[in-house]
């Protein structure tokens, strides 16, 4: 048994094959190290979920969950994913907000050659907060270089560019209770405000720029995974250790 200890949930109205490119997004937020325990232990710490239509292949959808924010740019192709935990991307594809499907990876080893296995999308023998490692693909793959399984499942996980954007500095004037030595801001008062908005576009600093996370990329095809009583899917992420 594994017990959960980090999730991070998007409410994604998403694929069809009746409606081939209209996914419907609502997030809930980004999340980088929110806690110390979870900033101690950035192998666990979920930042974000996508789901998109395939750019090159209609009839595909993309499922993405990054996890170990704030990796230096220098950093990304030496950083690994942690060993002992399990990376899942749950589905509901009935509409009744638990999981039907999941979509697992463990990684083995560490260093360049790090391998990974993928397991699902398979329907899971527990849900909830209790899970196990599901029917494992043959096919063994290695970080930073895509793989496909023997389902015709295309993988990639290692290291890309942090696509959220977030004017840290900005928050913190808002929200100066919140300032933190992470990006240098001093706080005289931290009960008095400095702003009430956030920067204009054009003028917010994107402070995440730079900096990597290590993603797990899942392409396949809609089929694998849509429901046969409804058109959307629900999809969220975990972290078991």
């Amino acid at each position: 048994m594994k017990v959960r200890r980090k999730t991070v949930l998007w409410s994604i109205i998403a694929v069809c094959v009746a409606v081939p490119t209209a996914i419907h997004l609502k997030a809930r937020a980004s999340d980088h190290a929110d806690t110390p325990a979870i900033a101690a232990t950035p192998g666990v710490d979920l930042t974000d979920v996508y789901c998109f239509p395939s750019p090159s292949n209609p009839s595909n959808v993309v499922l993405v969950m990054n996890v170990h924010p704030l990796i230096p740019s220098g950093q990304g192709p030496s950083t690994v994913f942690d060993p002992k935990v399990l990376y899942q991307i749950k589905i509901d594809n009935v509409g009744d907000f638990k999981e039907h499907l999941t979509l697992q990876a463990r990684f083995f080893g560490t260093g360049a050659n790090q391998q990974v296995q993928i397991a699902g999308p398979e329907v899971p023998t527990r849900t909830g907060i209790q899970t196990v490692w599901e029917k494992p693909d043959p096919v063994i793959g290695t970080i930073n270089i895509p793989f496909t399984t023997s389902t015709g499942i295309k993988v990639f996980a290692g290291a890309r560019e942090d696509p959220f954007f977030f004017d840290l500095e900005q928050f913190f004037k808002i929200l100066p209770d919140r300032a933190t030595p992470l990006t240098g801001t001093v706080v005289a008062n931290p009960d008095q405000p400095q702003a009430t908005s956030f920067r204009p576009v054009g003028q917010a600093q994107d402070f995440l720029k730079g900096y990597n996370v290590l993603s797990i990329v899942f392409e396949m095809p809609k089929s694998l995974i849509q429901g046969a009583s409804t058109s959307k899917i629900g999809i969220w992420a975990t972290t078991s250790k």
